[in-house]
């Protein structure tokens, strides 16, 4: 990034005046290192200098470097400031800030964006609507997110892998496996394979519900399709297999993330010490 800003500076030096594409270039760069204020200066520079005007890419390119510090006031107050200046967001602007809302469980906040953004005509995709049904899923809102589901296919939005898995994981948290299972068969139906999150899903729901002879059926399986192990898998093998008891089994997978060449890590230790220390008895 510094090459490229002595080069900037160069171009001021001979007179040149830099266009929007090369803006637009430095303050992705900025972006994609997390150096957001740096990002942000530079905007100021380019606006307050007369140099050129931001276009969308711009101000979506700043937003996004604000929704992923989680500073979601500065990237709605860019929103704003973007119209002010006769430029219209699109949907890649909009998307980022509900996603950025939804993750902060400004839910709310981030449905009366996506309904302001419907009423300017922009059409949502479906990684909006992940974005939002991720969202309602977390509140356990989940005739909400019927809704949205119904609402997408109405738009002709199909939903993908990842509006799926984010069904699965969310049930599978509150315990619901039966309504999990029949999601992931909604899936396969539809030629949609489960990805590691749809699976990994599965199996904590299992083990939290004691069903630990399931969720090494479905650990097993991953393997039989040629899905690789990995070690957030054996974690929540390790864990279930505690809760239950059965330190034998637990340890088996233990050897077998050796076998495999994992290290383990944090979570791992934390639980094959924590677990025995919470019940002496095992």
């Amino acid at each position: 990034m510094e090459y490229a800003l002595s080069v900037l500076a160069h171009f001021f030096k001979l007179g040149l005046q830099p266009n929007v594409a090369t803006f637009n270039t430095l303050i992705n760069g900025f972006v994609l290192q997390n150096r957001v204020a740096d990002a942000a200066r530079l905007f100021s520079k380019m606006v307050v200098g007369g140099h050129c005007q931001p276009d969308v890419v711009t101000f979506s390119t700043l937003i996004k470097g604000f929704c992923a510090m989680g500073n979601n006031t500065t990237a709605v107050q860019l929103l704003g400031k973007m119209e002010a200046n006769g430029c219209r967001p699109n949907i890649v602007t909009y998307s980022n800030i509900i996603d950025s809302l939804c993750k902060d469980t400004l839910v709310d906040e981030a449905k009366n964006l996506f309904s302001e953004m419907v009423g300017r005509g922009i059409v949502p995709n479906v990684i909006t609507y992940n974005s939002l049904i991720q969202g309602v899923c977390n509140l356990g809102h989940w005739k909400e997110a019927t809704r949205l589901l119904n609402e997408m296919a109405s738009q002709g939005i199909f939903p993908d892998v990842f509006t799926f898995s984010i069904l699965v994981d969310a049930l599978c948290k509150e315990g619901r496996i039966g309504k999990a299972k029949s999601v992931v068969q909604i899936m396969i139906q539809r030629g949609i394979e489960p990805n590691t999150v749809t699976y990994n899903s599965v199996m904590y729901g299992f083990c939290l519900q004691g069903e630990m002879d399931a969720a090494k059926q479905v650990f097993d399986l991953m393997l039989s399709i040629g899905s690789t192990v990995n070690l957030q898998r054996c974690n929540i093998l390790i864990n279930g297999y505690l809760k239950q008891k059965k330190m034998d089994k637990a340890y088996s997978i233990f050897k077998e993330m050796a076998f495999r060449g994992f290290v383990p890590d944090t979570v791992t230790y934390t639980t094959l010490i924590g677990e025995p220390t919470r019940h002496p008895e095992i």
